[in-house]
């Protein structure tokens, strides 16, 4: 990573590209060369994969190679559903917006005649999925260079973004999962959401129109995974702040800015809610020819949530339910990504003191803040999982919340800038290298798992 240090970093975006290219090359290369359909056949069960009668040609033939590779896991649940709808319940767990975008993408292709094969839900979310992690990458870039300013703030970006790229979400970010559009759009709001906020502490109007924009992007990524809803916890704490200031003092630009921030909490819980509503007519807002309502059980309840009661019902989440012996190693396998998680936000709660960041960075009261505020939902989703899911799929939800890679680009940077005799630090700061080297492990061997259809990918 020693290379990733040198600045001045010219063309940040065209460095990111060739890090997303070759690394992307490399796990797809993984994919392909795993042996068998390991111990699922599900993806060789669909009704595309057994039909190879329309497939001519040799990019064709490689395209649903790929296709049938990457669609493992969640990926056949979102294909399926973009192919025909969601149908059952238990499918509701799955984006209902993902799998409607991927849908209305391959009606396209078809009423075009651009990409009309069998397979094209699943190439087109894998197509989705490869542009979503390149965007998202470049937007974090973005992102730490609003808060971090300067010739430091760009290496530390460029090197933030490439840790991104190298996520051990691995290759559930090449495949058609919501993983890398929720990334994309989670970036995006808190982008918006730190160009919303002035140095003087007084907002513009049109800063707080970011502020509205940050809270329809973070709606849009609660409807791609239900975990986007926590990103409306920086718009509770922004509405806390500006309304105790409100109160000592009247102004209309509080008033306005107070405004912007319901408005955007709002935007951020519609997104959540709106595929439960669809799903509540579909399941509960009908009627038999009797007149009698047909409703399931969780229809009747007080907020009758089907995503709730899928992951209940069908995939028996719940407070400590996965805390069996079985489960052991599989805690073992996430206690990596759930340290970092930990670790680097009580990071965001001393950061003005922390002596790594003094070196790796300048920071001022508007950066911790900020810093402290996209921490929050990460460090949220890091006690659900760990208390009421199954904990390894933290290593792929992490992948969509940025404080935990500017934490380690600061570990990085902190090594090539702490002097030889401050060999305490430059101890901790050896940890940043220990990081990537784990995730780079980790997404390669999850790689082969994920191909082969193995768990615990």
């Amino acid at each position: 990573m020693s290379w990733l240090t040198r600045s001045p970093i010219q063309h940040p975006y065209r460095s990111l590209i060739s890090v997303f290219v070759l690394w992307k090359a490399f796990l797809l290369l993984l994919a392909l060369l795993t042996p068998g359909p390991g111990y699922d056949t599900s993806t060789t069960l669909a009704q595309w994969h057994r039909n190879t009668s329309d497939i001519q040609g040799l990019i064709p033939t490689i395209l649903r190679q790929i296709s049938t590779k990457l669609t493992r896991w969640d990926a056949i649940y979102f294909t399926e559903a973009a192919r025909r709808g969601h149908l059952f319940e238990q499918e509701w767990a799955f984006s209902y917006a993902f799998s409607k975008f991927i849908s209305l993408l391959a009606a396209g292709s078809e009423h075009t005649g651009t990409f009309s094969y069998e397979f094209k839900e699943s190439a087109l979310g894998v197509a989705v999925a490869y542009v979503a992690h390149a965007t998202s990458a470049v937007i974090l870039h973005r992102l730490v260079c609003t808060f971090l300013p300067g010739m430091q703030g760009r290496r530390l970006a460029f090197i933030a973004a490439c840790l991104h790229i190298l996520s051990p979400g691995g290759l559930f970010l090449s495949a058609p999962n919501a993983e890398s559009p929720y990334s994309l759009l989670s970036f995006t709001g808190a982008l918006l959401f730190a160009r919303s906020f002035s140095v003087s502490g007084i907002s513009t109007s049109s800063q707080d129109g970011l502020l509205v924009l940050a809270g329809i992007t973070y709606g849009i990524s609660a409807a791609v995974r239900g975990n986007g809803l926590l990103n409306g916890v920086v718009f509770l704490e922004e509405a806390i702040r500006v309304f105790y200031a409100f109160t000592r003092d009247f102004s209309f630009p509080k008033l306005r800015r107070l405004a912007a921030v319901g408005f955007a909490g709002i935007c951020t819980g519609l997104g959540f809610v709106l595929p439960q509503y669809i799903a509540y007519q579909h399941f509960c807002d009908n009627h038999n020819p009797t007149g009698e309502v047909s409703s399931r059980e969780w229809c009747r309840r007080a907020i009758p949530s089907i995503y709730s009661f899928v992951q209940d019902h069908y995939w028996d989440n719940g407070f400590l339910r996965y805390w069996t012996l079985p489960n052991l190693p599989l805690f073992a396998l996430a206690s990596p990504m759930l340290a970092i998680l930990v670790y680097s936000f009580f990071w965001t709660l001393n950061v003005e003191s922390c002596d790594t960041t003094k070196r790796a960075f300048p920071t001022g009261q508007l950066t911790d803040r900020l810093l402290r505020s996209l921490a929050t939902p990460q460090i949220i989703l890091t006690v659900m999982v760990f208390f009421c899911n199954h904990v390894q799929i933290i290593t792929r939800l992490s992948s969509g919340f940025p404080v935990w890679y500017v934490w380690i680009a600061a570990l990085i940077v902190d090594s090539h800038t702490a002097s030889s005799s401050a060999k305490g630090h430059l101890k901790r700061s050896g940890y940043g290298r220990i990081i990537v080297q784990y995730m780079v492990i980790y997404a390669a061997v999850q790689g082969v798992l994920f191909a082969s259809f193995l768990p615990p990918a």
